[in-house]
């Protein structure tokens, strides 16, 4: 199987009427062969609440994904309400066997205090709070998600296993450009976080920033 998970804001000034009409567009769309289901929801998405309106798609292959998308209805119903929208993008677009993984869902990373290292992840690296996860009143840990990078970490309480890992680096972060990774690095120093120097790394550069228990947090280019 074959899915997109594909997501927009409405336009500005875009009524609840031109809303209702561009559902029963899409809702159209299902006479489509190729289209092998298709429903709507924030909760369908991976990170919910980051866009207005969100539709999956699944398609028995790649091949009947890119029929679909040149089909006559597809095409009218693109030409007559992208005006409607902005911000669309495919949220998630891949392969999966019944039964298998799909994707990354999260990285864990133990910690020695959940609400520093929580503020840290935010002010220097700019994930958002999705979840807190609470035990006899006391907060164990938070559920954090980056939109940019459709990346979410979620963070432990376990100062044993945080201080183990000072210096590891299981979580790799990318980044396009060799400009790009010079452009982040700045930005973390700026908000009071310690960075290694970039190095050649594997087809690319690599940097370090180090986080408050002193894991390594790697950001690697893809060129």
């Amino acid at each position: 199987m074959f899915r997109q998970v594909v997501a927009h804001r409405w336009a500005e000034g875009t009524t609840d009427e031109d809303r209702e009409r561009f559902r029963e567009a899409m809702d159209g769309l299902r006479a489509i062969p190729e289209l092998a289901a298709l429903r709507y929801g924030d909760d369908a998405a991976h990170f919910a609440g980051n866009h207005d309106f969100v539709a999956v798609l699944d398609f028995p292959d790649l091949a009947a994904a890119r029929r679909y998308v040149e089909a006559e209805p597809h095409r009218r119903f693109v030409a007559e309400h992208a005006r409607r929208v902005v911000d669309a993008r495919i949220v998630v677009q891949h392969d999966w066997a019944d039964g298998g993984p799909s994707g990354l869902h999260h990285v864990k990373i133990p910690v020695g205090d959940v609400g520093r290292s929580r503020d840290w992840y935010v002010r220097v690296l700019g994930f958002r709070e999705e979840v807190e996860f609470h035990e006899d009143g006391v907060l164990r840990g938070v559920g954090l998600h980056h939109r940019d990078a459709d990346l979410r970490v979620a963070l432990r309480g376990d100062p044993g296993r945080a201080r183990a890992l000072a210096g590891f680096d299981c979580l790799c972060l990318a980044v396009g450009t060799r400009d790009d990774l010079d452009v982040l690095l700045g930005r973390v120093r700026a908000a009071g976080a310690e960075t290694t120097e970039p190095r050649p790394g594997h087809r690319g550069w690599a940097a370090d920033v180090v986080d408050p228990d002193g894991y390594l947090v790697r950001v690697h280019t893809l060129l």
